[in-house]
């Protein structure tokens, strides 16, 4: 099974239709590059709330999506699935929620310029894309 995982993502990551997702952030949220780290514990709603104390609002495109998968692979080094098994673990315990799921990258855009403590991602090809990950 590990190893058929291991080809599938090695495939996945290889195909041409690559998207390459860019991490943005309304202009309230952050101003220092963020690690791998600290954008994996933010998408898996493990840390809520940006250093000032503002609360982290996580704003995802859905699940389904290639640029979410790609997203999920590329910027934050884990399967898809691997993300929604940890908002399921959260939810059923009552402990967390998953994020906001939209429908397209200009309902992104808007949501992040509109909402103090927003984060969310956004094809490379976007006009707001801002680099905020080491």
């Amino acid at each position: 099974m590990h190893f058929l995982a291991t080809w599938m993502l090695l495939f996945y990551l290889f195909c041409a239709h690559s998207i390459a997702a860019q991490v943005i952030v309304n202009d309230s949220a952050v101003d220092h590059r963020l690690s791998l780290q600290e954008l994996r514990l933010i998408f898996s709603m493990q840390k809520t709330y940006w250093p000032d104390g503002n609360k982290i609002h996580v704003f995802i495109l859905t699940p389904s999506s290639d640029l979410h998968k790609e997203f999920c692979v590329q910027q934050l080094d884990m399967m898809p699935y691997m993300l929604q098994k940890r908002w399921d673990r959260l939810v059923f315990s009552g402990t967390g929620e998953r994020p906001e799921i939209l429908r397209s990258e200009a309902e992104m855009k808007q949501l992040i310029l509109q909402t103090p403590g927003a984060i969310g991602y956004i094809s490379n090809t976007g006009s707001l894309a801002r680099g905020l990950y080491e």
